[in-house]
């Protein structure tokens, strides 16, 4: 039996809420229908003070602010389904593109996500952080000349954006063409980074041997890399079994 309310039993009972928002219209339990009702610690109000309180918010704005904390909190698919609802309880709002791309692209809707980065694009060309973004999205739905091209898009805005280095790393990397990937990370990371990023995709690769040379270069370094100690040393135990 649960006595106090406590902040991780509220939380556990998130996931019931969003449903019932879903369900029954994100306004719906906000609505008072009844006296004071949801309140029932309010004292009831004189009519006349009634007639100054402020009014609820809409059901359109009840689901995108429901929606930001959903996907605050790390819950994607539940925060698209509250965007996509508040766009159809108010088709002229301004579409909700800048919230719903990146929640597209992280649960694999790459076809959604492009379309709805297109549209911020259109709307905001000028955005690096954006541009970033929707590159790294090209990337992952596999257009990588799309990808190479809204990356260099972005450098010739800003120059000196080193992330949007990241994205032309990845398209350049070819096993056993290493070189443009290399300068690419080393430009958003720096070199010892850039030897552990690059270990990670020959690993992918199954080429062990190159990822174990790139992690030794990166152990080498006067302030080594944490991560490619701990990786070198997990590749070097494990070829030694065999």
């Amino acid at each position: 039996m649960i006595d106090t309310l406590t902040p991780r039993y509220l939380l556990s009972c998130l996931p019931l809420v969003w449903l019932i928002l879903l369900s029954i219209g994100c306004g719906s339990l906000g609505k008072d229908k009844q006296s004071d009702f949801l309140k029932p610690f309010a004292p009831i109000a004189p009519q006349n003070l009634k007639a100054f309180s402020q009014p609820l918010p809409s059901d359109y704005t009840l689901c995108v602010e429901t929606g930001k904390t959903v996907a605050a909190q790390g819950h994607a698919i539940e925060a698209i389904k509250l965007y996509e609802r508040a766009e159809s309880l108010n088709p002229t709002a301004t579409p909700l593109d800048s919230n719903l791309a990146p929640l597209y692209a992280s649960t694999g809707n790459y076809s959604a996500a492009i379309e709805r980065y297109q549209r911020c694009i259109e709307a905001s060309p000028q955005d690096v952080e954006l541009c970033n973004n929707f590159a790294w999205t090209l990337m992952e739905a596999g257009q990588l000349t799309a990808a190479a091209a809204e990356a260099n898009r972005g450098l010739k805005i800003d120059g000196v954006h080193t992330r949007l280095q990241g994205p032309l790393a990845m398209v350049h990397y070819r096993p056993g063409a290493q070189l443009k990937a290399l300068r690419g990370f080393e430009k958003a990371h720096g070199p010892v980074a850039a030897h552990h990023n690059l270990s990670l995709l020959e690993i992918d690769s199954g080429n062990v041997e190159s990822a174990k040379a790139h992690l030794q270069i990166a152990n080498q370094a006067i302030e080594p890399n944490s991560k490619a100690t701990v990786l070198l040393t997990a590749l070097e135990t494990q070829t030694s079994k065999y």
